[in-house]
């Protein structure tokens, strides 16, 4: 007898299974399912419960139902759905690892999934009412059944080797991942306050988390300080108004900033600019004129003197 390493996936038996187009309103109510449930949604878009979870399905996707899990499924969008369901029993270990889990069909698990559609239609009668089970046909080919367990055991088998065990993150891993959080939460609070001047204080208490930790996580992962960062996306949102057509002094205003003359500071600092000067680049208009005493210095004497032309 052979080991159930060698074959870790058996269809046992396959007590109802449907392939039908939905009509918009065809919802299933709420049900406990008695065996696994295998659900493919060829076309259109189904949602579907999962106990209290509450799962989207659209063309192509493929999802398990635990046995004792109450299901249910609601039709969405104008397309009526076609969608393939099949309740069956299956043994062994491997099935542990569909818990929870939704696929897309890929390339090789299409040609089981269209026979399976088209195999279905042909052994069972569709319920005449949405939620009751299908009922296989009186007559039906020699080894029809067979032929279905083996098309989705194989269906099963290349679904599983997709389901590799998460491994559990690292400490580091987990570290990061906490930082990275941190700093969009971070800039997230930043883009919702840049007409003013805020504290490090106030971001650490809108996002729970110590001074400590958000300079870490920003020193970390952006390479400066969470102020820098605000700054710096306080001029980028200043650089914004100007090239629209404000002024500097709207704009010193408008973000709160001390002064006009520290606003024009900062500005040239970050940009190499005047605000003024940015402004009228961003518009394309032509640089200030100088001014008439200075041009008068630079231009050259080319006129000749009164005296002169009385000579």
């Amino acid at each position: 007898m052979a080991s159930n390493e060698e074959f870790p996936l058996r269809i046992d038996t396959v007590p109802a299974a449907s392939a039908t187009e939905r009509r918009i309103e065809d919802d299933i109510p709420a049900t406990q399912t008695q065996s696994w449930q295998l659900v493919y949604v060829r076309n259109g878009t189904i949602e579907e419960r999962c106990n209290d979870k509450r799962v989207l399905l659209r063309a192509g996707s493929i999802l398990l139902h635990e046995p004792e899990e109450i299901f249910a499924m609601r039709c969405l969008g104008e397309i009526p759905p076609e969608v393939l369901r099949i309740d069956f029993f299956c043994s062994g270990a491997a099935m542990d690892r569909f818990r929870g889990a939704t696929f897309h069909a890929e390339p090789g698990e299409q040609h089981d999934l269209n026979w399976l559609m088209k195999e279905v239609a042909e052994l069972f009668d569709p319920p005449a009412t949405p939620g009751e089970k299908p009922t296989l046909r009186e007559e039906i080919p020699f080894g029809a059944r067979q032929q279905l367990a083996i098309h989705l055991e194989n269906l099963l088998i290349l679904l599983a080797r997709r389901c590799k065990r998460p491994r559990k993150p690292t400490l580091r891993v987990r570290r990061e991942r906490r930082q990275a959080a941190l700093v969009e939460a971070a800039r997230a609070y930043f883009a919702q306050n840049l007409t003013h001047e805020v504290r490090v204080e106030e971001v650490c208490a809108a996002l729970g988390c110590t001074r400590t930790q958000l300079q870490q996580a920003f020193r970390l992962r952006l390479r400066h300080t969470a102020m820098e960062e605000f700054a710096a996306m306080r001029l980028d949102y200043a650089a914004q108004l100007l090239a629209r057509g404000a002024t500097p002094g709207e704009v010193a205003a408008q973000m709160g900033y001390c002064s006009g003359a520290y606003f024009s500071q900062k500005f040239h600092a970050a940009t190499g600019n005047t605000p003024s000067a940015y402004r009228r680049m961003q518009q394309g208009l032509p640089a200030r004129r100088q001014n008439r005493q200075q041009k008068d210095k630079e231009a050259p004497k080319t006129s000749i003197p009164e005296s002169d032309q009385k000579k």
